[in-house]
């Protein structure tokens, strides 16, 4: 028997998750924007009929299109739907793989047999308690590849909400899917093979192993035989350690006041502190990013000579950083850090002589506890 893959995707996430608390905004043209300066990052069908295109800047979107509605992100009730949609998904297999906040796989294979149901009523099933109990609507793509799968699932949003490719229809989604619409083929590798006369799945798919190997490597292999319906990736439920953490967003109004600029880092911050702090991770490096007026991005990287979770080191080296791009005399648009090169407790290997080995802030650990049971931003700290 097959293996079976599903691929569950969140129609217009963050819309949906507006509606739910504002059913006011049920069949009008909702774009979520990532504030005043900021561009668009989720579109309801009836803005995206309407002409709004994803990433377009609001002051574009508005003039272009004054009738759609205008919403700030909200990313923390972004999370909290999402983490309902994953539970619910694990009731039915706990083989479940969370890609995105408002995507995951899950592993269907055997479950026929469980819920008396072809895969297709399993996936209705999936589809019909996500809304029940989230009321957030979601596509579910079927394959025997997680390749397949997100290729059903793109299909299942123009349609029913269910796509499943079987034995019997692959072949001519093959030759009717262009290689620029597969996941992981990319724009340049696209362009390869349009030099090379490869122009669909099908014709990919034709060609020797050899060939293949020869002009985009070994992934190129996988993706060739992820088409073809064998499962090179398997679905894994076990979480992986991010590599990095990012906090961005778009300010309120184009500034070049220091004050303001360092009140955003410092926000930024404390959310991504806070997540590496949840993944039980410490960074050794930080990085801060300063978008302009006119978008072009300035950035810069402080190495920490011990690795770290904790706000007060973290923000001291993004100060640094900050101070090194900063220019009082541009507009900036949006602000932004990132900690990268992160190991958990368990991969640090501290040199013989250095000792702490890391720097675990009890501190910032007990604001977190506090931030739970009373909300956000509950305990503000002096730090600039």
């Amino acid at each position: 028997m097959p293996n079976i893959i599903a691929l569950i995707d969140c129609d217009c996430f963050f819309v949906s998750c507006e509606r739910i608390e504002n059913p006011d905004l049920h069949g009008k043209p909702v774009c979520v924007v990532t504030g005043e300066n900021g561009c668009i990052v989720s579109r309801s069908k009836e803005a995206k009929n309407m002409g709004v295109k994803m990433g377009q800047p609001l002051f574009m979107a508005k003039k272009e299109y004054p009738n759609a509605i205008y919403i700030n992100t909200h990313h923390s009730k972004y999370e909290m739907y999402s983490a309902k949609v994953m539970e619910c998904l694990r009731t039915f297999s706990p083989d479940v793989e969370v890609c995105s906040i408002d995507e995951a796989y899950i592993n269907l294979s055997g479950l026929e047999k469980l819920y008396k149901k072809n895969t297709e009523e399993i996936a209705k099933d999936i589809r019909k308690n996500i809304w029940e109990k989230c009321k957030i609507p979601v596509s579910i793509g079927i394959g025997t590849s997680k390749t397949l799968a997100k290729l059903a699932s793109d299909k299942a949003k123009s349609g029913t909400g269910v796509f499943c490719i079987k034995t019997e229809n692959l072949p001519e989604i093959l030759t009717t899917t262009p290689l620029d619409e597969v996941c992981g083929f990319g724009k340049q590798n696209t362009a390869k093979m349009q030099m090379l006369g490869v122009f669909n799945c099908a014709e990919f798919t034709q060609n020797t192993d050899t060939w293949v190997r020869k002009n985009l490597g070994i992934k190129g292999l996988d993706l060739k035989y992820e088409l073809l319906g064998y499962m090179v990736h398997k679905v894994s439920s076990v979480e992986e350690k991010p590599k990095s953490i990012q906090d961005t967003s778009a300010l309120t109004k184009f500034t070049s006041d220091e004050a303001i600029l360092r009140a955003s880092l410092k926000y930024h911050v404390h959310c991504a502190s806070r997540k590496l702090r949840e993944e039980e991770c410490f960074c050794k490096n930080v990085g801060v990013l300063l978008r302009t007026k006119d978008f072009i991005v300035s950035n810069e990287n402080i190495k920490l000579n011990t690795p770290t979770n904790g706000e007060k080191e973290i923000f001291e080296a993004v100060l640094k950083a900050f101070k090194r791009i900063y220019n009082p005399n541009i507009l900036y648009r949006s602000t932004g850090v990132i900690l990268d090169n992160l190991l958990g407790k368990d991969e640090y290997q501290p040199s013989l002589f250095n000792m702490p080995e890391y720097n675990d802030d009890k501190i910032s650990r007990a604001i977190d506890e506090c931030e739970k049971k009373f909300g956000k931003n509950i305990i503000k700290s002096g730090l600039f």
